[in-house]
């Protein structure tokens, strides 16, 4: 009796131990990734480039599923409600950290599983109107800093640039009126038109209304200089504590197989030596940096950390 008992203790942990490895295979047919974003924007330009590479290096098929809808989190729900085996995957920047802590969306970071970092967005630029008096982010910062509530910024509220924004408010000790500016298109308009005196835009369209003599650069706000945009010094650079750079990060739903989580990391490595990849990139002013898993998760959790304090510091947090 004793005998039969542990051969079928055995066999059963063999059995558990096949269905693990089963279970612990990926991808098991055509792959969704949402991006909670419209077709045709740079969200989704980028996360095309990312699906085609996913595709190409897993041999599965890979479906864009467009969700745009609640400001995103339509999609995000369609994400983290899915089986957590690989095939449902979330392509967004951290919005959905910002949506959580203002209250938009009731589902924090640990609701999801991170897995890798995808594309950086393109770089954005402070700018100001051509006859402003300033020359430097560091200009404008001290002189708000002598003229409180003074200055209006062009930013999205509740959004990205809201909280670079309030950013640069709580590094550098100053006070600036929000105005709402969501696209670039409205803050540039509103910068030319004297409505707003400064607003961010992607680097690529600043170095044209630069090169036209219609706006005034005032800092990359990357955290490095960028060498696609020599002409662009940073904030940092100028001695102004502030930077912002929006990762594209691959989330999947709660509690996902570690195995799983490390395979589909593995899988977009190879994006920092695909040619083709890069040159995508390069056209759309974008950049790709592999991490692996641990460091996705660290990087993850100091940003996630970092939205909550200026959620709290321009009063929008959830109470």
């Amino acid at each position: 009796m004793r005998l039969f008992r542990t051969i079928m203790v055995a066999a059963a942990c063999l059995l558990s131990a096949g269905n693990a490895n089963a279970d612990a295979s990926w991808p098991k047919g055509t792959i969704k990734l949402v991006i909670p974003a419209k077709a045709g924007g740079g969200t989704d330009i980028m996360g095309r480039i990312f699906a085609n590479y996913l595709q190409q290096t897993t041999g599965s098929a890979v479906a864009v599923i467009n969700q745009p809808s609640g400001g995103g989190t339509v999609g995000y729900e369609m994400v983290r409600t899915a089986k957590p085996d690989g095939q449902t995957l979330l392509y967004a920047h951290t919005s959905l950290l910002i949506n959580a802590h203002t209250g938009r969306y009731p589902h924090a970071l640990s609701d999801f599983t991170p897995i890798a970092y995808a594309q950086i967005y393109p770089p954005q630029v402070y700018a100001v109107a051509p006859d402003a008096p300033w020359n430097s982010l560091k200009d404008f910062v001290g002189d708000a800093r002598n003229n409180p509530d003074k200055f209006t910024i062009g930013v999205s509220l509740g959004g990205t640039t809201h909280f670079i924004a309030g950013l640069m408010q709580q590094a550098e000790n100053i006070e600036l009126k929000m105005v709402e500016a969501s696209s670039e298109v409205d803050k540039v308009a509103a910068i030319q038109g004297g409505h707003i005196d400064i607003g961010n835009l992607g680097a690529k369209s600043a170095r044209q209304f630069v090169e036209a003599g219609k706006m005034k650069p005032l800092a990359l706000l990357d955290p490095v200089p960028n060498k696609s945009f020599p002409e662009f010094p940073t904030a940092i650079e100028q001695g102004v504590n502030v930077f912002w750079e929006t990762p594209l990060i691959v989330f999947g739903p709660k509690d996902m197989d570690p195995a799983i989580v490390q395979k589909i990391n593995a899988a977009t490595k190879g994006m920092s030596e695909d040619p083709a990849i890069q040159e995508s990139l390069q056209k759309m002013s974008s950049s790709y940096i592999y991490h692996p898993v641990e460091e996705v998760r660290h990087l993850l959790t100091a940003e996630d950390k970092r939205i909550s304090e200026i959620a709290e510091q321009l009063g929008i947090a959830p109470k």
